[in-house]
């Protein structure tokens, strides 16, 4: 599966209305019952940032010595990830809450000394007519951070405001609300007065982002713009009319109506606008793959924001894996999402699930990320199964690792099983290298952890097959060692000295899961690994399962913490590793109440000997040894 280039923007404008022309229905592009993706009389909510008047600070922490400090949880060493809470060791950065948060953690309890507001309230749209209502809820900013040196780069994610109006609306070409990302540049030199050096707004939603030697590298998914009106009258038109009507609305598009643009302000500058991709940097698959566009820019945070140099493939992606000089974007595909019903007639060119026969496959683009240059892109490739995330692939010395669970249910009984593919570059494509099957048969995988020629594949049904694979032959990957024991672990970590430490549910041997465990597993032997301990909190669950940033391990002291999440309410659990033993050493929850009744415990951090979480409303400090609380600071509100 390679990709083509563009020569210019009519080669894309014709691709795209070719094949949208082919597709269109009566109710455009989108998928589903159109009514649940209008619209119509849509208020955009405000995508410039807007700096609070921040708090007064006395003795701010810019020239505080910075301590030792745990830092974000992330996949591969010397890769960083964008995280909802940061530190540098001496000043805490956080956009738990919605707001950019700048916290002093160099004195015994933490302060607030800045503050930022990331976006303005929405204004929310009114309407008297019949059947108009309004989704989704805007009280929730979905954002993270880096830290580079100096400066914050800031993700927002936001999505449209949308008021429906079954009456008179109009619906994306996408089929679901738009969506911007905002980049922000924030200068934390004078914490007390975090300040918007530039911002960049690109159409889309940001995927995933990367940061390699400070420079980050951000991908966007970004749908078509285009739109298709339903006045009231429309809704009792004979569909084949509808498509023709539809058709002459592909044929009439331009190129702005399909490719994303991008909005850029430095400082107090008029803004300037633009089409984020050069159609020359545009690529698409050899097999039609969709209308969305998927962009990776570049911009080095000490040097400024930029759209220059992106590149873009018209394909979906919704995961992102990099290593220090690749990144790959990934996306389980499960049919075709647009297809064209030949033999029928135009009003039947309605999009329909994939049937139940229908091969699952996830295809895999690949980019030179080295230096601080724009992405490259360099090949793709595809393999049979979906993936369970990130944590699935890996790159190791020009050799992609991808793992993978391929479903299948005869009526009866479930023959799933587990695979796990190598590939490797060449003339454009990520070539099959090497496989190992069988993994976990009437199973689905729950965790996947590779260090260096070594993988770790958790499958899970009712018991908890541990494998370990040999993959220093890629071209002959070989299961090494098996493990069965209960319940399941769905995040894998390095515990030093031939330990590995995970992270799920006990279960009952029928499979019941019982609560929360923390296990550690001796895996010196590959051909016998074996559980050394397992700490159980029943009828509890961990934020870690799904979100490994959550996880902390601090190996100076051995301590393991997990949020937990139970019936009396989320704390953050304590364990201590021993040679051979995992030992509670606590469970740290609020010394004060949640306003609202209700708040999520986002993240936990080491700097010095205190241990701060971060929670949706504030933060706590607690001694690292004694776990007593040493301090809180609220959110206030805006």
């Amino acid at each position: 599966m390679g990709l083509t280039y563009f020569d210019a923007c009519a080669d894309v404008l014709n691709h795209l209305k070719t094949e949208a022309g082919e597709r269109v229905g009566p109710y455009g592009l989108g998928v589903g019952d159109p009514r649940l993706y209008a619209a119509g009389g849509a208020v955009a909510m405000e995508d410039s940032a807007v700096a609070a008047a921040p708090q007064a600070a006395d003795g701010a922490a810019g020239s505080a010595a910075r301590q030792p400090h745990s830092t974000t949880n992330v996949q591969e060493a010397g890769v960083d990830e964008p995280d909802v809470a940061k530190t540098d060791g001496r000043l805490l950065v956080t956009t738990a809450g919605g707001d950019l948060r700048v916290l002093d953690v160099t004195g015994d309890t933490p302060r607030e000394v800045g503050r930022l507001r990331l976006v303005e309230p929405p204004v929310q749209p009114q309407s008297d007519e019949p059947g108009a209502y309004i989704l989704p809820d805007p009280g929730y900013v979905d954002a993270s951070v880096f830290l580079a040196d100096d400066r914050a780069v800031v993700l927002v994610r936001q999505n449209s405001m949308i008021a429906y109006d079954l009456a008179a609306s109009t619906y994306p070409a996408g089929g679901a609300p738009t969506t911007t990302t905002t980049v922000l540049l924030v200068d934390l030199s004078d914490p007390a007065q975090p300040a918007v050096e530039s911002t960049l707004v690109v159409d889309g939603n940001y995927v995933d982002a990367r940061m390699v030697d400070d420079t980050v590298r951000l991908v966007v998914s970004s749908y078509p713009t285009l739109q298709f009106p339903m006045a009231e009258e429309d809704w009792n038109k004979p569909e084949d009319v509808l498509t023709e009507r539809n058709q002459g609305i592909v044929a009439d598009s331009t190129i702005e109506d399909w490719l994303p643009a991008y909005t850029f302000t430095q400082g107090d500058a008029d803004p300037v606008t633009g089409q984020l991709l050069d159609c020359e940097q545009l690529s698409r698959p050899d097999e039609f793959a969709g209308f969305t566009t998927l962009s990776v820019l570049t911009f080095d945070p000490a040097e400024g924001l930029s759209a220059d140099g992106a590149v873009g493939v018209l394909t979906d992606g919704d995961t992102v894996y990099a290593s220090e000089d690749r990144l790959y974007v990934a996306t389980t595909r499960w049919g075709d999402p647009f297809p064209v019903e030949a033999d029928e007639p135009d009003a039947s060119r309605l999009v329909r699930p994939a049937p139940e026969t229908t091969t699952v496959t996830t295809g895999i683009h690949a980019f030179d990320i080295t230096g601080n240059v724009p992405a490259k892109y360099l090949a793709s490739g595809e393999v049979e199964g979906r993936i369970i995330g990130r944590y699935a692939m890996s790159e190791h010395e020009g050799v992609l690792r991808v793992a993978t669970t391929l479903d299948s249910w005869n009526g009866t009984t479930d023959t799933s099983e587990s695979v796990l593919y190598t590939l490797e570059e060449g003339d454009g494509e990520l070539m099959p290298l090497g496989q190992v099957g069988g993994l976990g048969k009437g199973e689905q995988i729950y965790a996947v952890r590779y260090f260096g020629d070594t993988g770790y594949v958790v499958t899970f049904r009712q018991i908890d097959p541990l494998y370990v694979l040999d993959l220093s032959d890629p071209a002959n990957p070989a299961v090494t060692g098996e493990l069965k024991i209960t319940g399941y672990s769905s995040y894998l970590h390095d515990g030093g000295d031939d330990r590995l430490i995970g992270v799920g549910q006990e279960a009952t041997a029928e499979g019941q899961t019982v609560g929360a465990q923390v296990s550690l597993f001796d895996v010196a032997d590959p051909s016998a690994p074996a559980k050394l301990d397992g700490h159980v909190v029943p009828n509890a669950w961990s934020q870690t399962e799904w979100d490994p940033q959550a996880f902390l391990f601090w190996a100076d002291t051995d301590q393991v913490v997990v949020p937990l999440e139970t019936m009396t309410g989320p704390s953050a659990l304590v364990v201590r590793l021993g040679d051979d033993t995992v030992t509670e050493q606590g469970q740290i929850t609020r010394t004060e109440a949640p306003r609202e009744g209700w708040t999520q415990l986002r993240r936990t951090i080491v700097v010095g000997d205190a241990l701060y979480t971060v929670w949706q409303d504030g933060v706590q400090a607690n001694g690292l040894d004694d776990l007593e609380p040493r301090g809180w600071v609220p959110f206030g509100q805006p």
